[in-house]
């Protein structure tokens, strides 16, 4: 009984966790954020708007491989 609610708890603070990513990461693509960053520069050729919206993209994608690929570990540790 135990497994099963330790198995529970975990699914949740893992969907929390990804809901809380998931609003950091909303406020990142909005308005006041993209203003900072919008500018004529560039950094190694590339628009500055662009660098930050793909490396933005890039760590998102990054930071949810890590935390599910941890909480799965860590399940199937414990079976």
């Amino acid at each position: 009984m135990s497994k099963v609610l330790s198995f529970i708890m975990k699914e949740k603070l893992k969907n929390q966790k990804l809901l809380v990513l998931g609003v950091v990461f909303t406020i990142l693509f909005n308005f006041p954020i993209l203003s900072i960053v919008n500018h004529d520069t560039k950094i190694n050729g590339i628009p500055t708007l662009y660098f930050y919206f793909f490396s933005i993209w890039v760590l998102f994608i990054i930071i949810i491989y890590w935390s599910v690929r941890n909480k799965e570990q860590e399940i199937n540790k414990d079976e």
